[in-house]
Parts: structure tokens; sequence; C-alpha cells
């Protein structure tokens, strides 16, 4: 949904139960995002030893890893996060 549009559109015309789902699929997107930045931040903190070096395809692949896991955490209710986010959109949704 583009800003121009949502500025040309009066209160009573906005399809309610449409823009919850666009809220929930964003406020999981959102959610995964962070998980995947505390995950990353979280491997970023743990001391690198010389014994295991796993280049730069091992680093490609935890990444990756961090951002599956995020995705699973996002997707199986994680944090808690995205069912906040929703929560005050739709609180604000149903106020206009």
């Amino acid at each position: 949904m583009k800003i121009e549009q949502l500025q040309l559109r009066q209160p009573q015309d906005l399809n309610v139960k449409k823009d919850i789902k666009e809220y929930e699929k964003a406020a999981k997107e959102f959610e995964a995002f962070f998980a995947y930045y505390l995950l990353k931040t979280m491997r970023e903190s743990v001391p690198k030893s010389g014994l295991l070096n796993p280049g730069v395809g091992g680093d490609m692949y935890a990444s990756m890893m961090d951002e599956k896991v995020a995705e699973s955490i996002a997707g199986n209710g994680g944090l808690g996060l995205s069912q906040l986010l929703i929560k005050q959109m739709t609180k604000s949704q149903t106020e206009k």
C-alpha cells in the first residue's frame, strides 16, 4: 500500500480486516528482523579462537542460519513483539 493511497482514502472507507492482515505481516517481518539482529549481535560477542577457523563460507552459513532461526522464532509466536505491535496498531485503527 502506498502512502499516497492512504492520504486519499477517508477513514470510513478503510477496509479494517485487510489493513489488519497487512499489519500482521509487517509485525511478523519486523519481529523476525529484530530476532535476527539479536542473534547476529550475540554471535559477534563470542570471541573467535584460531582452532576452528570457518572462513568466509562459515560466516555466511552462520548468517543464513541466524536468519532462518529468526524467521522460525517470529513464525511461532517468538518474542511476543509482533502481538504487541498488532494490538497497538489495531487499537489505533478501531479508534478512527
